[in-house]
């Protein structure tokens, strides 16, 4: 079975659609990936790409910004060109930003460097 994004929309089928926009207000991007959830999505269940990256002692809010620009909505990141040309190919399915406007905090880089990892913003 495919991984997908745990977002509102995979759980429940009959959901308001008021909810969307008060999930919209809380919406952050893993620094790493930039999948976008929601600040209780990420504290419940973390980053669906990043999972192994991060060890139980770093919360989502070290991890995450609330500062992005864009959004994009990938099904099929191995198959989309938008995924590929956003060099999303080797994620899950979901919700995407086009870029991260923060730069990484210093404990995080040091974390992603030690692990081989260069972070792309845009």
């Amino acid at each position: 079975m495919e991984r997908v994004a745990d977002v509102p929309a995979h759980l429940e089928s009959n959901r308001d659609p008021s909810d969307f926009a008060l999930t919209n207000k809380t919406l952050v991007c893993c620094y790493v990936c930039r999948l976008i959830k929601s600040r209780n999505q990420f504290h419940e269940a973390g980053c669906d790409n990043c999972k192994n990256l991060f060890g139980p002692s770093i919360s989502f809010e070290d991890y995450t910004t609330p500062n992005f620009s864009g959004m994009i909505s990938v099904m099929d990141p191995k198959a989309s060109w938008a995924g590929k040309w956003l060099h999303l190919g080797r994620y899950v399915p979901g919700c995407y930003a086009m870029a991260v406007n923060d730069d990484v905090p210093d404990d995080l880089q040091d974390i992603l460097e030690n692990k081989g990892i260069k972070v792309r913003h845009g």
